[in-house]
């Protein structure tokens, strides 16, 4: 698992910045929003706005986070710096269970968003 997610995260390592300038729209177009729109037009641009700050965030972590990856036990090596390798790569688990998780709830969360949005304005 960690090694797809290494893939994915190098593949996409050349558009970060894209996706962190899409987060920085996003969260500014959001507090904009919130202080200009009024009456029945309230929310109109923030739900979008939230929906792509959340997710264009959240893709700009996980590229930093699993762009690099601890390397797999080397036969060769001493048993304290395999478990030194263990331990780090236990962690990157943890973290891509952690990110796997939010994506869900992120999933969720963008249903229920889109929904009210397309409710309320459409």
């Amino acid at each position: 698992m960690l090694e797809t997610l290494n893939r994915i995260a190098r593949w996409l390592l050349p558009l970060r910045m894209l996706f962190l300038g899409l987060a920085i729209f996003g969260f500014m177009l959001l507090i904009l929003s919130l202080f200009a729109e009024e009456g029945g037009q309230q929310g109109l641009f923030a739900i979008p706005a939230m929906t792509l700050f959340l997710w264009a965030l959240s893709v700009f972590v996980f590229i930093l986070n699993f762009a690099v990856i601890p390397q797999r036990n080397e036969g060769e090596s001493g048993i304290i710096r395999r478990g030194i390798q263990r331990l780090q790569r236990a962690w990157y688990w943890l973290v891509g269970l952690f990110f796997l998780s939010t994506t869900l709830l992120l999933l969720y969360v963008t249903t229920r968003l889109v929904t009210i949005w397309l409710r309320d304005f459409f």
